[in-house]
């Protein structure tokens, strides 16, 4: 009897000791779980998300617009330098679609050297709907007439019967740059006046600027 309770008392130990370690150690998938958790609680919180922002363009100066500089020689004389900026040029070309919608006429562009002595003006003459493209054109006139209009004055005095050239050079989304090379009579008072100078006048802060 003694012998039989012994050795059911060992049986009954070996039964509970696996049991009893199983408690102490927890499950194995527990185990497996806890690291993962707590890296998971431990790792920072990414920021939201944000949209980038776009450039935006920036404000030139008047300095940074360019100027246009004309000399008249013969029947009048003067040197003159005038700025670039929004009155100085206006292209189709630098304007948003929508701008573009709501213009009237065709694509072109203007330049104006306007100042005290001379008053220098070329615009689209209205023709061919490509008369003024968007590149380096030569512009010839005979007797006023080309793919563009020339209007000069000196105080009262106009230009008139204009012959001669502007060489637009450069024609980009950044400038428009060229050379002046025209002739014409004054008008009143007859007499020849020659009109020669250059302009680099830059993009003024429109939609589709290039800076």
């Amino acid at each position: 009897m003694q012998f039989t309770a012994v050795w059911s008392n060992v049986v009954r130990m070996r039964t509970l000791l696996p049991l009893l370690l199983l408690c102490a150690c927890g499950s194995p998938d527990e185990d497996y779980k806890k690291p993962a958790e707590e890296a998971k609680a431990q790792a920072p919180t990414p920021p939201p998300a944000t949209t980038p922002k776009k450039p935006e363009h920036k404000v030139l100066t008047e300095a940074e617009l360019g100027t246009c500089h004309l000399t008249a020689s013969g029947a009048v004389t003067a040197d003159q330098t005038t700025p670039g900026g929004r009155a100085a040029t206006n292209v189709s070309y630098w304007l948003s679609d929508e701008e573009r919608r709501n213009m009237m006429g065709v694509d072109g562009f203007v330049v104006n050297c306007i100042g005290k002595d001379i008053r220098f003006q070329m615009v689209p003459g209205g023709g061919k709907k490509d008369g003024m493209p968007f590149k380096a054109k030569k512009y010839e006139f005979k007797n006023s007439k080309g793919d563009a209009n020339i209007m000069a004055a000196f105080g009262k005095a106009t230009l008139s019967a204009v012959n001669g050239s502007v060489d637009v050079t450069t024609f980009d989304s950044h400038h428009i740059a060229g050379t002046v090379d025209i002739e014409g009579t004054l008008a009143p008072g007859g007499g020849k006046v020659k009109l020669a100078g250059n302009f680099d006048l830059v993009c003024p802060n429109f939609k589709n600027c290039d800076k």
